[in-house]
């Protein structure tokens, strides 16, 4: 999984988190498992260190569905008004980690509290869109940040409790898609074995993730699944959901209808496509075929990974489908 070299880049990464005291870590818009628990893991391996830190997303909420994490309260909404006072926050921050984004782009509003490019560290395993700073480790090849911190932290050589464990699985699982995903690999599964020997209870936190929804979001998800239709011979599924369906959900409850789209027999490429806001639609793309949906959510400005990506578009629903299938047919 790691690339050739993993241990000098884990290495100068230990001696940068040494050299700094004031951290500001942070992680992409819309924050998932991966960024959540990624973002709770280094900050506890900042404190470990003797360092100061601050979690600062864009969100305005953070997912709830990860609050078991321990640390999941101590994360700040930049948006949140009164909060906390990002003057002063920006004066006491001597350096950023950014974690499970590609790019300046992909932090919202956080963006404008980076510090100079010689105080970033980014860690990631997504295509590069921006180098950050002088300390830039990506690992396309990696499953999750969150094995890839796992691997800071277990070269620190501090101990590892029931807490930071959950963190950790958490973080894997979850972009791993309960190792169902094509990017699982044996280290992946050797790590969340340690993790359970921490103390990591799988069936609960994977209950907490993947199978607690309220009564009205798995509605949506029955109608999301009645929407369902297909293209281009059968290659391409779409799932889709109007705004007067999302307002009445959080949204992070029925995410699991992009992985229903590519979950049918024959097809190729799944896309779950929902209006977030009146005329804003938000578009998951997935993949089990040669199409590379990352370079198809890039003709849109946005971005992923080859078997799952995401963007977002203005336009009437028939407008952007019709011009999302015209890429995907060119990849056919």
């Amino acid at each position: 999984m790691m690339n050739k070299d993993f241990g000098k880049q884990v290495e100068d990464i230990l001696h940068f988190l040494m050299n700094h005291d004031h951290y500001l870590i942070t992680a992409h818009i819309n924050a998932d498992g991966d960024a959540i628990a990624s973002a709770i893991a280094m900050s506890h391996l900042l404190k470990e260190l003797g360092k100061h830190s601050i979690m600062v997303f864009h969100d305005k909420k953070v997912d709830p569905r990860f609050n078991y994490l321990q640390g999941y309260e101590h994360i700040h909404s930049i948006q949140n008004d009164g909060e906390f006072n990002d003057q002063v926050l920006a004066e006491d921050i001597e350096s950023a980690i950014v974690l499970d984004a590609p790019g300046y782009g992909r932090l919202g509003d956080v963006a404008k509290l980076m510090p100079d490019k010689e105080h970033i560290l980014k860690i990631d395993h997504h295509p590069v869109e921006d180098i950050m700073g002088p300390l830039d480790w990506v690992d396309e090849e990696a499953s999750s940040t969150t094995v890839l911190v796992y691997e800071i932290i277990e070269k620190s050589g501090i101990s590892i409790n029931q807490d930071l464990a959950e963190s950790i699985f958490t973080g894997i699982i979850y972009d791993t898609g309960r190792f169902s995903f094509s990017n699982t690999t044996a280290r992946d599964l050797y790590v969340c074995s340690k993790m359970v020997e921490k103390g990591v209870k799988p069936s609960e936190i994977a209950n907490r993730i993947f199978f607690q929804n309220s009564f009205n979001a798995l509605k949506t998800i029955g109608k999301g699944l009645y929407s369902l239709e297909n293209h281009l011979n059968g290659a391409v599924n779409i799932i889709y959901l109007g705004y007067s369906d999302m307002a009445q959900n959080d949204q992070s409850e029925i995410e699991e209808l992009a992985n229903y789209s590519v979950a049918i027999r024959g097809g190729k490429v799944g896309l779950f496509v929902r209006e977030v806001e009146p005329g804003l639609h938000k578009i998951s793309f997935r993949s089990h075929s040669h199409v590379d949906v990352n370079k198809v959510a890039k003709n849109f400005d946005g971005g992923g990974h080859s078997r799952a990506a995401g963007c977002r578009i203005r336009g009437p629903k028939d407008e952007i489908i019709n011009q999302i299938l015209d890429v995907i047919n060119e990849q056919l």
